[in-house]
């Protein structure tokens, strides 16, 4: 069983549709399948960027797009970190993501953006108006903290631009 887990989330991150179809018809592909750190398969679709594989795990195959992981992480969290930006808005318009939510640290999607230097992220979610850039982790860090500990001054200026004044 273990083989066969890794090779679901091995088909997730490189998008392999055909894989997972063939998995689950073979009714491996299910909610159980998970990396040691908690992560699913949609989890590794949205890191990956793997969109087409990402709909087809959450419409086609059922997996819960807002499962997350052990550190409390969603696939939009896992999408926001590692720049997938179309992940990222499927994930927050149709997957059942809400900006909003926080991961076992406090941290939103737009913390993670910002830590990663994902302004192009950090753009459309401020620009979507739901997402909230006086938000504090639980050690009271915001977003523009992340900027500018990274010297992300796309991001700064983006972030300061929609802090209230």
């Amino acid at each position: 069983m273990v083989v066969e887990g890794d090779m679901t989330l091995l088909a997730a991150r490189q998008g392999d549709v055909q894989t997972l179809k063939t998995l689950l018809a073979a009714k491996v592909l299910n909610s159980d399948v998970k990396d040691v750190l908690g992560a699913s398969p949609v989890h590794h679709a949205a890191r990956a960027g793997k969109l087409t594989c990402l709909r087809f795990l959450v419409e086609d195959a059922g997996l819960q797009g807002n499962c997350l992981a052990n550190n409390g992480a969603s696939p939009a969290h896992d999408a926001a970190a590692t720049g997938n930006l179309a992940c990222l808005q499927w994930l927050l318009t149709q997957g059942g993501c809400r900006p909003e939510d926080r991961d076992s640290s406090g941290a939103t999607v737009l913390h993670l953006a910002c830590r990663f230097s994902h302004h192009e992220i950090t753009e459309w979610l401020l620009k979507s108006g739901e997402v909230d850039p006086g938000a504090s982790t639980d050690t009271g860090a915001l977003p523009v903290h992340y900027a500018a500990a990274k010297g992300d001054l796309a991001s700064l200026r983006l972030l300061l631009g929609h802090s209230p004044k």
